[in-house]
C-alpha cells in the first residue's frame, strides 16, 4: 500500500509539471555575493561583472531553473530574466513572446492567459516560469538583471508590472533593470530611483552611438552594445560621460578576448559563465 501511494504521488507531481530533480534540491547560492551597489561600483576592466545570459544556454533551456542553477554554480552573481506580460497581467520569463522555439507549442505570452501558458513546458520538462517563481526559488541568494520585452508600439505596462513585482517580493536592492526603450527606463526609474539601469543601444553607425551616449540620462549606470559594435572610442566616451560599459553576447574564446582584453569592458553578458569567469581570473 505504501509503495502504491508513493507511485501515485510521483505521478501527480509529474502531472503538475514539477520536475523532481529541479524542485526537490535546494537552490544554490551565489558565492561571495556582494550588494548590487558594491558590485557596480567595483565593475571595471580589472574586475568585470558577469551577467549570465538566460542562465546557461549551452547546457539547459533558456530561463530554466536548471540553467540558472548551473550559472550560479559556475560563479555568477547575476542571472538574467527576459519578462513578457501575459494577457491577464502576469510576468512570464521567456526571451520570445511566442513559445514555439522553446517549447514546441504555438502559444504567445502577450495574447494568452496564465492558465494556458502554464500548460506548456520547456524542452527539459520545466514549466514557463513566472518571475515570481524565480524570486521564490532563489530569493536574495543571487542578483537579477531583468529586461522588459515588448512588441512594437506597446506602452510601459510591462515596466509598471515589474515595479509592482519588485516591491511585492522586496527585490528592489537585488536587481539591475535593462531595456532598449528609453521610455521604459524612464518609467522604472521614476518609480524606483535606486534601481540601477542598463540601456541596450542599437544604431547603424559609430556617430549615432556617440550621440546616444552623449545624450543618455546620467542616472543610467551601464551603456550596453552588441560586442562587435563597440570601439575603443565609444568605450572612452562612455567612461568620460560617467557610464559603465557592457557587451553582449560572449560565445567563444575570441569573444572573451575582445571584450576583456581588447575593449576592456566593465561588464559582459556571457553564454558560458564558467569559461568567462576562468578567463577573467587568468587575465588579471
Amino acid at each position: 500500500m505504501k509503495k502504491k501511494l508513493i507511485i501515485i504521488l510521483f505521478t501527480l507531481l509529474i502531472a503538475l509539471g514539477m520536475p523532481l530533480n529541479v524542485q526537490a534540491a535546494a537552490a544554490p547560492k551565489a558565492k561571495n555575493l556582494t550588494s548590487v551597489t558594491q558590485s557596480i561600483n567595483h565593475a571595471s576592466p580589472e574586475t568585470p561583472l558577469i551577467f549570465s545570459h538566460r542562465g546557461s544556454p549551452y547546457n539547459y533551456p533558456d530561463h530554466s531553473f536548471k540553467g540558472y542553477n548551473r550559472a550560479i554554480k559556475d560563479g555568477t552573481q547575476y542571472i538574467e530574466q527576459d519578462v513578457w506580460l501575459s494577457k491577464d497581467g502576469k510576468l512570464f520569463v521567456s526571451h520570445d513572446d511566442n513559445l514555439k522555439q522553446s517549447t514546441g507549442k504555438n502559444v504567445t505570452i502577450s495574447t494568452s492567459n496564465a492558465s494556458k501558458i502554464s500548460q506548456v513546458k520547456l524542452h527539459n520538462g520545466e514549466k514557463i516560469h513566472q518571475l515570481k517563481d524565480v524570486f521564490k526559488r532563489y530569493g536574495k541568494n543571487v542578483h537579477y538583471i531583468i529586461e522588459t520585452k515588448k512588441n512594437a508600439g506597446d506602452n510601459t505596462d510591462t515596466e509598471k508590472a515589474l515595479v509592482k513585482e519588485l516591491k511585492k517580493y522586496k527585490m528592489t536592492k537585488n536587481v539591475i533593470f535593462q531595456d532598449e526603450s528609453l521610455p521604459g527606463i524612464k518609467e522604472l526609474h521614476h518609480s524606483l530611483k535606486k534601481v540601477p539601469t542598463l540601456w541596450l543601444l542599437s544604431s547603424a553607425t559609430e556617430r549615432q552611438y556617440k550621440e546616444q551616449i552623449e545624450n543618455a540620462p546620467r542616472y543610467i549606470k551601464f551603456i550596453s552594445m552588441k560586442l562587435d559594435q563597440w570601439t575603443p572610442k565609444l568605450v572612452k566616451l562612455s567612461h568620460k560621460n560617467g557610464f559603465k560599459t557592457n557587451g553582449w553576447i560572449l560565445n567563444t574564446y575570441n569573444d572573451n578576448y575582445d571584450a576583456l582584453n581588447t575593449l576592456k569592458l566593465d561588464s559582459v553578458f556571457t553564454n558560458n559563465t564558467k569559461e568567462t569567469a576562468q578567463l577573467i581570473d587568468r587575465w588579471k
